[in-house]
């Protein structure tokens, strides 16, 4: 035995790790090559079972030696290896002459769930050759991408638009991508649901799982398909495929106060807008008042020009609100300025008429809640999914106050907010969304994010099938096929229905109307007692 690892690591020529029944945690990581040197099966089978408590990586490259004549039997070497989920091996064996030796596998071509039969390797002679080394890359080839119709077994549950169940078949955009994989493997899907708990799952007080990651941690399920977030436990203690999508965490509270809708005749301008206005009107005033001075007057004497009888700032503003001009300047320079306040005040008033019917028709809240900060500050009730605690630990005045939603809760959580609870909750983006669709509530989201976290699926560690899903969830990525098939849905149910039935316009949307009316009566009426004030004056004078 010591001679064949002497030899072995010689011809080897890397760095080799010789382990006799020592652990070395720092290694059982980050290798991913093992030559397991045994006597007879028992003696191989007793390293596997230390290999596995260690959680040495069951995926890797294994050549596997076995030393007796008697007691290695390659159909029994590749089912105690199947029972390991070790897939990637080579299994040596003494030849029928004693300096030969024979190599097998199993999966070689096909996977066959009815029984596991040993592979012999017919080019295992040309890989040992030191002029055909490259021959060997042949021995470990991506397996598990062909199986037969074997049954593999799905656990999620529905969750619109990612996973809709419709009599055991799935759709959504989890769906479609699931039922995409599944004939791309060749396999038979079985749907399941969560055994114990519900929703995505989450590690109990007690170290146990539940949830979809329960069934594929207890080996229930080859894998789970739930749109979940990663987490430090969820990354700690499975094995995930490549990301495929990005799912998005917001905070939403309820929808903030309604502005007061005597500030919809403004709602049109913004406030670059409106000092623009604002400033126009202030050059016709200062133009009025120097009018007034008597170095206009003689220079309107000087040119031959009779001063206006009209007030210039009433003049304009009667043009300005499309009253008909009665009489216009008979010098062209002066009809040019006219005429382009004229053209300047109908543009101003056929862009505000566009805009003002929306502004009516729409309302407009108010931002009171804009980070986690004022919510914290407003003492709100803070809380999600559990996982979603995680990302927190680190910020006690929200991981202590974080109270804990099941996937089956979200949407009546969502719906006390939309009537007015004083709470703040971390939900996925496009639950929101098709909630406030669905339900036709209102809801705040605000603008910082909780997290945006790829969308994986979850296998148990070191599961075999890993590597082929990976391959092909590689190729509909980069294909285009997840992207189009999201884009599908999330149009179709994110849309607002064309027969939305729209408000009419209420009482309270001409309250600014009112508002201006009133104001302009209260002015006049003033000015009209300025003026009887001033005529008795004179009079009495």
């Amino acid at each position: 035995m010591l001679c064949g690892i002497d030899f072995f690591s010689k011809a080897y020529g890397k760095s080799v790790i010789v382990g006799y029944g020592a652990f070395y945690p720092q290694f059982s990581v980050n290798t991913h090559q093992y030559v397991l040197f045994g006597t007879d099966i028992q003696n191989i089978g007793l390293m596997l079972e230390w290999m596995q408590k260690h959680q040495f990586d069951n995926t890797g490259k294994y050549v596997v030696v076995c030393v007796s004549k008697e007691h290695c039997d390659e159909s029994e070497g590749v089912e105690m290896l199947w029972n390991y989920k070790i897939i990637n091996v080579v299994f040596l064996k003494t030849g029928i002459i004693a300096t030969e030796s024979m190599a097998y596998t199993y999966f070689d071509k096909r996977y066959d769930c009815e029984e596991v039969r040993p592979v012999k390797l017919d080019n295992w002679f040309s890989c040992i050759d030191i002029d055909h080394r490259k021959n060997c890359l042949e021995m470990f080839p991506l397996k598990l991408r062909q199986l037969q119709s074997c049954p593999i077994i799905v656990s999620t549950f529905a969750q619109t638009p990612y996973m809709m169940i419709n009599n055991g078949v799935p759709s959504g955009t989890d769906g479609d991508l699931l039922r995409l994989i599944a004939e791309k493997l060749n396999a038979s899907l079985q749907l399941m649901t969560p055994q114990r708990g519900i929703g995505w799952g989450k590690l109990e007080e007690d170290g146990t799982w539940s949830g979809s990651l329960a069934d594929v941690y207890y080996d229930l399920a080859n894998f789970s398909m739930t749109s979940a977030s990663i987490t430090l436990s969820r990354f700690s203690h499975f094995h995930m495929s490549v990301d495929y999508n990005t799912v998005s965490v917001v905070w939403v509270t309820h929808p903030s106060a309604m502005e007061s809708p005597s500030l919809k005749l403004i709602r049109p301008f913004e406030i670059e807008v409106r000092i623009t206005l604002a400033l126009s009107f202030l050059l016709v005033v200062i133009l009025a008042v120097l009018i007034k001075r008597k170095c206009w007057n003689s220079m309107f004497k000087a040119i031959n020009i009779s001063l206006p009888r009209r007030s210039l700032v009433f003049y304009s503003w009667e043009l300005c609100m499309g009253l008909p001009s009665t009489k216009l300047p008979t010098k062209s320079a002066f009809l040019y300025l006219a005429m382009f306040w004229i053209w300047y005040c109908f543009l101003i008033r056929t862009f505000y008429t566009v805009f003002l019917i929306k502004a009516l028709k729409t309302n407009v809240y108010s931002s009171d809640i804009q980070k986690i900060d004022d919510a914290l500050a407003a003492n709100y009730g803070i809380g999600g999914g559990l996982a979603l605690k995680d990302y927190f630990i680190d910020e006690p005045e929200i991981y202590n106050r974080w109270i804990n939603f099941e996937s089956n809760e979200i949407f009546s959580a969502l719906m006390n907010m939309s009537e007015g609870a004083k709470r703040i909750t971390a939900v996925n983006l496009e639950t929101t969304k098709l909630f406030q669709r669905n339900q036709s509530k209102d809801l705040h989201i605000l603008p910082q994010k909780v997290i945006s976290s790829p969308t994986v699926l979850f296998f148990k560690k070191y599961s075999p099938l890993t590597e082929a899903i990976n391959a092909i969830l590689t190729q509909l990525v980069e294909t285009g096929f997840v992207s189009k098939i999201y884009n599908i849905y999330t149009k179709s149910y994110f849309i607002k229905k064309s027969g939305h039935q729209k408000k009419a316009i209420n009482l309270a949307h001409f309250t600014g109307c009112y508002a201006v009316l009133i104001g302009g009566w209260i002015l006049s009426f003033i000015f009209f007692i300025r003026e009887l004030y001033k005529g008795h004056r004179r009079k009495s004078k």
